[in-house]
């Protein structure tokens, strides 16, 4: 029985259309890369896994304890992690030939290395601690000695944290700092760079030592140690000095601050590029 037309709806613009709810489900199992043929979501087809070529099998969905399906975007959880400690490592903009250095493959074949090692393990496993005190640490002595493995040792360890890191050489903190000083080179003010290496919550300077050691050179480090003293940042300085001579480039009042709650060690045994001792 077909009504009659004054009942009959005649704006059809006003109609709404179907909604194919099995085909958009279709099309977003297909966009999160699940397998569009497989349209039952029941609990009891779930979990689902896929395999990575590198960690095995990883899950893809889940059923949580309301018996809902929810599912998990198709990455492997370990390379997904792996990925974002490269990208912290690049931010931290450690050397390429330092990326891989960790406390497990730290070489050891003198008391002195062992020492270094066990001290800088404890400042890198407890740096909520050092930091909370704003204790810096001075690695120093012969080349070629292990003080930039462990420096990026300690650098991983605390990106692990999700705390920000930062390594750089003393020339460059000095040559960023003159940049600001030339027109047309960046926006930055002497003051902003000098804040910007006062921002990371680990510090790394290495290559103290190794430029002119003017006075201008040193009043540049200064502020920067000073910003990072007055904030409570610790600061880790790498040099080839010794001890006498770090304290002569930096000034005596940057070692002051570096060495309040600060650890402090000497690398004299000889370089490992030029053969391990026993070898």
């Amino acid at each position: 029985m077909s009504l009659p037309k004054k009942f009959e709806s005649k704006d059809k613009s006003k109609e709404r259309p179907c909604v194919p709810v099995r085909e958009m489900a279709r099309d977003l199992l297909t966009k999160w890369g699940f397998d569009p043929t497989n349209e039952a979501i029941l609990p009891d087809r779930h979990p689902q896994y896929r395999e990575c070529a590198r960690h095995g099998r990883y899950p893809i969905s889940m059923v949580d304890e309301q018996d809902v399906v929810r599912y998990i975007a198709p990455v492997c959880s370990i390379c997904a992690a792996e990925h974002a400690s490269q990208r912290l490592m690049e931010s931290a903009a450690i050397p390429r030939r330092y990326i891989d250095c960790d406390f497990d493959n730290y070489v050891v074949d003198v008391p002195g290395q062992q020492t270094a090692l066990d001290v800088c393990w404890d400042y890198a496993e407890h740096f909520a601690e050092r930091a909370s005190k704003g204790s810096s640490l001075i690695l120093c002595g012969n080349p070629g000695t292990g003080k930039n493995h462990l420096a990026s040792a300690i650098a991983r360890t605390v990106l692990s944290m999700g705390r920000s890191v930062l390594h750089v050489t003393a020339y460059d903190v000095i040559a960023r700092i003159r940049q600001t000083w030339q027109r047309g080179i960046g926006n930055s003010t002497e003051l902003e760079v000098i804040r910007g290496f006062a921002e990371a919550d680990l510090l790394i300077i290495d290559e103290v030592g190794k430029t002119f050691g003017s006075d201008g050179e040193r009043v540049h480090l200064f502020e920067v140690i000073d910003h990072r003293y007055r904030d409570m940042k610790p600061t880790i300085i790498l040099s080839n000095e010794g001890v006498e001579g770090v304290e002569k480039y930096l000034g005596a009042a940057a070692f002051d601050r570096l060495c309040q709650n600060g650890g402090l060690l000497l690398f004299d045994w000889q370089s490992y590029r030029r053969g391990r001792t026993g070898a």
